[in-house]
């Protein structure tokens, strides 16, 4: 939500200035690494509103993250779908215990992902891997991902 990609782009902004932030650890809290976009907000939202302050505000952020000087690595002791992946994704690196699910779940509701991540995601692990996440909804356990270079 947009308060979430708020407080990244200020911590990004933190991290970016301090002297002694040699590496940027992303992780999440409870049982998800980040489950993604909060769709109930996307519903109250004008088309405008959305296009502007959900997608393109997220591509900044993310942009961001993936462009911060110091390495950036994801550290997924949850799931991560949807945003959560594309968050994933524009960090350096990826990693996930034996329990925790990627994947593109957006065309179960008939969308797909907004914040780069599937763009990222090609460049990262190829255009095939990410048809079956984007096009064909597939969720991968983190050992398979592992096999298809989403996590390291």
């Amino acid at each position: 939500d947009i308060p979430m990609l708020r407080a990244l782009e200020t911590a990004l902004d933190a991290a970016e200035m301090a002297e002694g932030v040699r590496v940027v650890l992303l992780r999440g809290e409870g049982k998800g690494f980040c489950a993604g976009g909060d769709v109930e907000a996307w519903a109250r939202m004008s088309a405008a509103d959305f296009q502007v302050q959900w997608v393109r505000y997220g591509h900044r952020v993310f942009d961001r993250l993936a462009r911060l000087r110091q390495p950036t690595i994801a550290v997924l002791s949850g799931h991560a779908l949807g945003g959560g992946l594309e968050l994933a994704v524009a960090c350096d690196f990826r990693v996930a215990e034996t329990q925790v699910k990627l994947g593109f779940p957006e065309t179960s509701i008939g969308v797909v992902p907004g914040w780069s991540g599937t763009q990222r995601a090609v460049r990262r692990f190829g255009a095939q891997t990410v048809r079956r996440m984007a096009l064909g909804g597939e969720i991968f356990l983190a050992p398979e991902a592992l096999a298809l270079g989403i996590v390291d």
